[in-house]
């Protein structure tokens, strides 16, 4: 019952103006967390040659993508919800830091069964796009809500668009491992 109060008065106070909404500089540094969360995910797709050839004889690289994406499905499934049970911004905190953990285990995974479990991991916690995207819209008002879910998402695409990019050339030029050490220090900051 007092959550329903809290939503009601929380929408009362944003139609009678006594709470104040949030720039454009926090609307776009949540659109650059989602697309750094979500770039994670995409960085081996691009890699997946020069992984394998650093893993020769092992089926495991080859699983990589599909471990990712079945990592984020899970992750879309089990942590998604707990948004509604946790506080949000908590369970955004927790979901990059143990993200960073992730990026860090693939970048010195010494196998490729290692990198596979990693990158199931990695899926799992860079779902926490799905929490930043909410988290944008209850910190705005009804009228702005659609502007703010538009821009938020666009950086997602971003996101998605620029990471195999990125991953691409950095692999190419410095190796698969530098691409997971740079994912960290993208996701830290």
């Amino acid at each position: 019952m007092s959550e329903e109060r809290n939503y009601y008065l929380k929408k009362s106070s944003f139609q009678t103006g006594n709470i104040s909404e949030p720039g454009k500089g926090l609307i776009f540094a949540m659109a650059c967390a989602c697309g750094i969360a979500v770039a994670n995910i995409y960085y081996n797709q691009p890699m997946i040659g020069v992984i394998t050839r650093s893993f020769p004889g092992e089926l495991a690289p080859s699983l990589i993508p599909t471990a990712t994406q079945l990592g984020y499905a899970l992750g879309l499934l089990l942590l998604v919800p707990l948004g509604d049970l946790i506080e949000r911004r908590r369970l955004i905190v927790s979901q990059f830091f143990v993200l960073a953990l992730s990026l860090l285990f693939a970048a010195v995974a010494s196998t490729g069964w290692i990198l596979l479990g990693a990158s199931l991991c990695i899926g799992f916690t860079a779902s926490v796009t799905q929490q930043i995207i909410p988290a944008a819209a209850s910190l705005v008002s009804d009228n702005r809500r659609g502007a703010v879910i538009g821009s938020v998402m666009s950086g997602l695409l971003t996101g998605m668009l620029l990471s195999r990019i990125l991953a691409g050339f950095i692999a190419t030029h410095y190796g698969w491992r530098t691409m997971f050490w740079f994912g960290i220090i993208f996701t830290i900051n």
